[in-house]
């Protein structure tokens, strides 16, 4: 469910953004909860938390690109789109951190565009991440990344997307961080992430198209078939 504002002075505007967001949301599979402000005084009134907030710059009271200031004072992360008829005053959104602009009338092979690149960040935003402290400095890891942890020569090493990193780090430290995530043990040594399984076989699973076989211990099968083939379906 991604949470979104409309702050828009103009119901018509309004209506067409509304009616975008339901186009798309269909077309892609995506569930927005959309909430409607004909003001920016309301919007602080409330100052709920939101995903994504499209913002009118010209509007009574308070305009856009202050209420934009407004907002970052307490949310640093939500992403703004602003929704206008002026490009000078939008090309100041680099001051605000917003994501992009879009003109009136508003259409919607252009609006369809902005919406996907929203999507994927809105994705890196809510995605799990780990922060290492490795032998060659700090590095930040997003768990989607990480194929499998092992423990080798007392080192903790996460084998990811982007490379190997080594930890100074218990396996069971490790698996605590990685609780929320779909990661399994299934050796003393080994933590798989179910993501990346490709298949098994009496002892062995494969990671990656089967260019990486991990040995199942026996103490540990039962337990890693099972949430295996819950994390499947099957």
């Amino acid at each position: 469910m991604i949470n979104v504002a409309i702050v828009e002075d103009e119901k018509a505007a309004y209506d067409i953004l509304h009616e975008h967001l339901i186009h798309f949301q269909k077309d892609n599979g995506i569930e927005f909860e959309i909430h409607y402000y004909n003001n920016g005084l309301s919007f602080l009134d409330e100052k709920k938390p939101y995903d994504l907030i499209l913002l009118d710059i010209e509007m009574p009271a308070i305009n856009g690109m202050d209420l934009a200031k407004r907002i970052r004072a307490f949310d640093k992360k939500v992403v703004l789109i602003f929704i206008t008829n002026m490009v000078q005053y939008a090309i100041k959104g680099y001051e605000v951190d917003a994501l992009d602009y879009v003109l009136k009338p508003i259409n919607y092979a252009r609006f369809s565009s902005l919406m996907k690149k929203t999507m994927r960040i809105l994705i890196s935003n809510n995605e799990d991440e780990v922060v290492l402290k490795t032998v060659g400095g700090t590095r930040k890891v997003y768990l989607s990344t990480v194929y499998y942890l092992e423990i080798s020569d007392h080192l903790l090493i996460y084998h990811t997307e982007q490379g190997d990193f080594e930890v100074w780090k218990t396996l069971a430290a490790a698996e605590s961080e990685l609780s929320k995530g779909p990661f399994i043990r299934c050796n003393h040594s080994t933590i798989v992430n179910m993501k990346y399984v490709v298949g098994t076989d009496k002892d062995t699973v494969y990671l990656t198209d089967r260019k990486i076989p991990i040995s199942i211990s026996h103490s540990k099968k039962k337990a890693f078939l099972s949430s295996l083939n819950s994390y499947l379906g099957l």
